[in-house]
This record gives structure tokens, sequence and C-alpha cells, in this order.
């Protein structure tokens, strides 16, 4: 993880696949454990922050594929996925 200042993102600098790694962890924990309320609360803030990233993220990916399948008069050329054999 990046070490990062208080007032900053402190999930800056993360990947997709690390978030989701976190919030596996987050609710292992949550599920797994006893614990006090200010912890869980604690948890499952950082899960929602983790959550709202990676749906960035993958929002992020949807408008950059959409852009590359931009058919150039302002629509978009949409194609089923096709296996390779």
């Amino acid at each position: 993880m990046t070490i990062t200042s208080p007032s900053t993102d402190p999930h800056a600098g993360w990947t997709l696949e690390a978030a989701l790694d976190r919030l596996n962890e987050i609710v292992g924990r949550i599920e797994g454990e006893s614990l006090e309320l200010d912890e869980s609360l604690a948890l499952f803030e950082e899960g929602v922050r983790l959550l709202r990233f990676a749906e960035g993220v993958l929002q992020g990916a949807d408008e950059r594929i959409r852009q590359l399948l931009d058919d150039g008069s302002g629509g978009s050329r949409l194609e089923d996925f096709r296996e390779e054999p």
C-alpha cells in the first residue's frame, strides 16, 4: 500500500486487484470475528470506500472501451465477445 498523508485518499495508487483483495479481507473479518461495534463500523466504512474506488476503476475501463469501439459517427460499435479457438 502507498503511504499517503491523512488529507489524501488512503487508497490512492491502489490497483483494482488490491482493492478487491482488501475487500475480501474485510468481509472475512466482519463475518468471521466477534468485533466491537467501532471496529466493525470502521471496517464497513473502509469497505464502502474501496467499493466506490473499484466502481470508479470499472467505470473508467468501460468508458475507455467505448472510446476504442467508437464508430466515428458518435455511436458505439459493440460486438459480442468471441472466444478464440
